[in-house]
């Protein structure tokens, strides 16, 4: 065999097994722990909801992706068998993933329209409709009025 065409298959050979390992790697690689993460910023929901409607821009390159700590009165209140939706000041709404519910079932259980609430979520962005959205939300304080 001609020395550049070993040369070529030793390549793709390293190509191939670099590829197949990157994807192994994604594919095993550990979920994040938004309940033990810091936050990356602690806000009033009337601040981080004030962000995106100035600049939607900027509050995503800021906010989106990263841990937000964020308190406001409850003002709706979603609860299915493994879902928690609760919705502050009609500005951020906070999705509870499967893990913190049971995690949090008692504190989840007595959360009530009305209550002032602090929460810890991954923030995903702006929407029209349901406006900032925190996903894999986590209670941390909830103070009943």
């Amino acid at each position: 065999m001609k020395l550049g065409l070993k040369i070529f298959l030793i390549i793709i050979a390293l190509v191939l097994v670099a590829g197949l390992s990157r994807v192994f790697y994604m594919f095993n690689k550990p979920h994040r722990n938004i309940e033990k993460e810091s936050p990356a910023f602690i806000l009033d929901d009337s601040v981080l909801f004030n962000s995106f409607t100035t600049d939607n821009n900027i509050s995503n390159q800021m906010y989106v992706d990263k841990v937000i700590q964020v308190s406001g009165v409850i003002s709706e209140l979603f609860i299915y068998d493994y879902r928690v939706s609760v919705i502050l000041d009609d500005e951020v709404n906070c999705d509870f993933s499967k893990l913190s519910i049971e995690k949090n079932k008692l504190l989840v259980d007595t959360l009530k329209i009305g209550d002032y609430i602090t929460l810890k979520g991954k923030c995903d962005g702006y929407d029209n409709i349901m406006g900032v959205v925190l996903t894999q939300c986590f209670v941390i304080t909830s103070d009943e009025n």
